[in-house]
């Protein structure tokens, strides 16, 4: 557990070889963002599964159809170790190239679940927690092959982002060098009208 309630970060969640494996896959992909559809505004390149969830209209679209079946461990090892009592329904994958970030947000508390759950690929980083009300941050490092969870009030109280840093540097002085990172953020959509509109 960490000194945020609701925040735990289980380190080794996947092996050396199902990490190469969960990349080789999601880069036989194809990949939005950066100017290609959907969601063509964004900075980073991205996929999704399960649901299409618009980050211009903040809203779900359509459903997509089952999960890949390359991700067909991962979700069963959430569901062995009862991360969550709703099995996810939608995945998405951001790519953090070095140099990219993301802006401090909350995941829509009308659109997904309380549990949020984010399995970190390639290279560590450091996830920076803002409390919503008084303004305190706190610095999460989120180590390669990790499984960040957040529930309770790291789920609803606190906003998160990841800085744009080449060199990131822990309060214990390790030294983190960003590279290529892969991200994959299991979520519980729990609002969808069922109209599409793809």
């Amino acid at each position: 557990m960490s000194s945020i309630p609701g925040l735990t970060v289980i380190e080794d969640f996947v092996s050396p070889e199902e990490e190469k494996k969960l990349v080789e896959n999601c880069d036989q992909q194809t990949w939005s963002g950066l100017g290609v559809s959907p969601n063509p505004e964004l900075k980073r390149r991205t996929q999704q599964y399960g649901y299409l969830f618009s980050y211009q209209y903040r809203k779900v679209l359509c459903e997509l159809g089952p999960f890949p079946e390359f991700v067909t461990a991962v979700v069963a090892r959430i569901a062995d170790q009862e991360l969550t009592s709703r099995p996810p329904n939608h995945l998405l994958v951001n790519e953090y190239e070095a140099g990219q970030g993301i802006m401090p947000h909350t995941d829509a508390p009308s659109i997904f679940g309380p549990v949020i759950m984010s399995l970190s690929l390639l290279s560590p980083c450091v996830m920076q927690f803002t409390h919503c009300e008084t303004g305190e941050k706190i610095d999460i490092c989120l180590p390669r092959r990790s499984m960040l969870v957040m529930t309770d009030e790291a789920r609803y109280n606190y906003k998160h982002s990841i800085s744009k840093d080449l060199i990131e540097t822990l309060s214990d002085g390790t030294v983190i060098e960003r590279s290529r990172r892969i991200s994959f953020t299991f979520r519980t959509i729990v609002s969808f009208t069922g109209e599409c509109s793809k």
